[in-house]
């Protein structure tokens, strides 16, 4: 499979629960699909995008994913504590996780930003857009203190099942119109790619096989942190830097 873009229905897994199914075909696909038209978006595929705005956009991305690793560490933690196969999976991602932050910063530090700066901190020296402030409490809200289905809906579900179409592209183009080389785009790579459609799969998976049929608030609370989060990604993000 290429980690060139597609559409998110190509790549994401056929669930079984009814509520599962309708949140990935009337909420992530088309909030992929939303995201992936941004006018943002296509102005950086077509090369238009401002340089200083995409490192502003780029840099206050990194500024929230400086967490992820912590965010996805405290996940496992908070895991079953008898589901080794889940823990040691979540585990292992935050292990992952460390590394992208570092990618991005590369990126932006080659496009003519301060990546350094963001990922050695302090945090708040840094002058981050309102809105990547208030996504990152939200996030930081699902993965320490709402309960821990409702953490990898938001987390797992609501990022990583769209990232990968709606960044899909953005690789070639930082290449093609922003001076970049194929060795400073890894976190394009990797986000637009395989390993992302593999994450955000996996939690559809656990949401599959922890909430039942039956369980309509749990089902309604986990729609809930996947539509606030999905949204911030896909809409959010690219809204605040037009």
């Amino acid at each position: 499979m290429s980690t060139a873009a597609m559409e998110a229905s190509n790549y994401l897994i056929d669930v079984e629960g009814a509520w599962l199914i309708e949140t990935r075909d009337e909420l992530l696909v088309p909030l992929a699909e939303e995201g992936f038209n941004h006018p943002v978006m296509d102005q950086i595929r077509a090369g238009t995008f401002p340089r200083k705005k995409l490192i502003k956009l780029l840099s206050d991305l990194c500024w929230v994913i400086t967490g992820f690793p912590e965010y996805v560490a405290a996940l496992a933690a908070r895991a079953p504590k008898n589901d080794h196969k889940v823990k040691a999976a979540l585990l292992e991602n935050a292990f992952i996780e460390r590394d992208h932050p570092f990618m991005l910063a590369h990126a932006i530090t080659k496009l003519g930003g301060d990546g350094e700066a963001i990922v050695n901190g302090p945090d708040w020296d840094y002058d981050v857009d309102d809105f990547m402030v208030s996504l990152r409490m939200v996030l930081e809200a699902y993965c320490y203190h709402r309960p821990w289905i409702e953490g990898m809906a938001a987390l797992a579900v609501g990022i990583e099942t769209v990232t990968p179409r709606i960044f899909g592209g953005m690789g070639s183009a930082v290449i093609e119109h922003y001076g970049l080389s194929q060795e400073d785009t890894e976190w394009f790579d990797i986000h637009g790619g395989e390993v992302e459609m593999e994450h955000g799969n996996d939690g559809l998976r656990m949401l599959d096989a922890y909430i039942d049929a039956d369980d309509l608030q749990t089902q309604k609370a986990c729609v809930a942190g996947i539509k606030v989060v999905c949204r911030g990604i896909a809409i959010g993000l690219f809204d605040a830097y037009q």
